[in-house]
């Protein structure tokens, strides 16, 4: 066992060596002869005395600590005015949700092109010849009668 070792398991499971892990209790009892490890014991069980001792705490000075703390939770528990709630973070998130869809909205519409090229709408425009039928009725494509107006052109 190393100095290092020793002093870890010191400060884990303090100054008295019986209450250490009976795998290192013979290695730990030769280094604690030695000054070092001598030393780092004493620290260890003089931290072991002040945690053992118990506070010295008067009935009414824990009554007064417990009163104060009511009466924090207490001064927690009140509403707020609703001007003041609308500035908390979690009331905040949906409007600037829509506001950030409202910007992404505004930036596609001003990066898409406005206008169309004539080309592709001349390629995609329907024949006037097509024709539907429907029980032997034959009538025009009802996407030929609103498509093409839709678009801004007159057949």
């Amino acid at each position: 066992m190393t100095l290092d070792q020793f002093r870890q398991l010191a400060e884990t499971w303090g100054g008295d060596i019986d209450r250490w892990p009976t795998a290192t209790q013979d290695a730990a009892r030769e280094i604690a002869t030695s000054s070092e490890g001598g030393r780092i014991l004493k620290e260890q069980l003089r931290l072991d005395r002040l945690f053992a001792i118990a506070p010295d705490v008067r009935d009414q000075r824990a009554g007064r600590l417990g009163f104060a703390v009511l009466q924090q939770l207490a001064k927690g528990d009140r509403d707020r005015p609703w001007f003041r709630r609308l500035w908390r973070p979690a009331s905040l998130f949906p409007a600037a949700s829509l506001a950030g869809s409202a910007m992404a909205g505004l930036w596609l519409a001003g990066s898409l092109p406005y206008h169309q090229p004539a080309a592709l709408l001349q390629a995609g425009r329907w024949r006037r010849d097509r024709q539907v039928s429907f029980r032997g009725a034959t009538i025009p494509h009802p996407v030929e009668r609103l498509w093409p107006a839709a678009v801004g052109l007159h057949l």
